[in-house]
């Protein structure tokens, strides 16, 4: 189904015999988030008290918050118990949804787990996103423009992260509970890059261009690994090269598409 989360009403046919609901819906471009609060406000805040509120009954609803909560970390990797010190609105609004996650189990119950997930990518992401935007330049433009090389994040494969959730979701031990969801890994966007290019055969710039976010940001993923046994499964150089090619099929689609038309 497609739904809005702002559209309770709408939302209420959708929610009434869900036993989980993994909640994903958010504005969850950083940028989009800066430009226009109100809708990140509407959308990650009110959205998610709307969906909350048709919850009561569920067994259990996965909270999908984000590591930048964290904000510029004290120490790493982060672990659950690191303070929410995250300052910029789309890290806001995931910290909002986290308080109200337990302000719905105080008030009608809600069972519930949060999971500060790590930067996904694979196929399929919307081509705004830091991943898709860095591969899609280097495919097209044969060069790719980066904004600060030095930041450091923890990149997992899709496939990584719905293994998880669904881990999560099935796990007894993580109901009421906060964990990160990640690869504990960190890898500077520079880096990141040059694993790219050397995949595309391309090269990198440096545009030094500040980006005032955390700089580094890796999970400690032990506490998920205790409760459920998870692991991440697909490395990095598997899950970049499938990222890759998905990529380039769909460019190379949209060219023979155009020379048609």
């Amino acid at each position: 189904v497609t739904a809005d989360v702002r559209d309770i009403d709408g939302l209420r046919n959708h929610l009434a015999d869900c036993e989980v609901v993994f909640h994903l819906a958010a504005i969850d471009n950083r940028r989009t988030c800066q430009r226009d609060f109100p809708l990140a406000f509407d959308v990650n805040v009110k959205g998610t008290s709307n969906l909350l509120s048709l919850c009561s009954e569920a067994e259990r609803v996965i909270f999908v918050s984000s590591t930048m909560v964290y904000g510029e970390p004290r120490y790493l990797p982060i672990d659950e118990a690191h303070p929410l010190d995250g300052y910029e609105p789309y890290a806001v609004t995931k910290i909002a949804g986290e308080y109200l996650c337990r302000a719905f189990q105080f008030n009608q119950e809600l069972r519930f787990t949060i999971v500060r997930n790590s930067n996904t990518y694979g196929p399929g992401q919307t081509r705004d996103s830091l991943v898709p935007s860095l591969i899609i330049e280097g495919l097209t433009q044969k060069q790719i423009e980066v904004w600060t090389p030095s930041v450091v994040r923890d990149f997992q494969y899709v496939d990584n992260c719905i293994e998880g959730l669904i881990n999560i979701a099935e796990s007894e031990s993580t109901l009421g509970e906060t964990v990160n969801l990640g690869t504990g890994i960190g890898i500077t966007t520079g880096e990141f890059t040059d694993l790219i290019c050397k995949k595309l055969e391309t090269t990198w710039v440096d545009l030094q261009k500040p980006d005032p976010v955390s700089s580094k940001l890796i999970s400690d993923i032990s506490k998920l690994a205790l409760l459920t046994g998870w692991k991440p499964n697909v490395s990095l150089e598997e899950g970049l090269t499938m990222t890759i090619e998905y990529y380039r099929s769909l460019i190379e689609h949209e060219s023979a598409t155009d020379k048609v038309s």
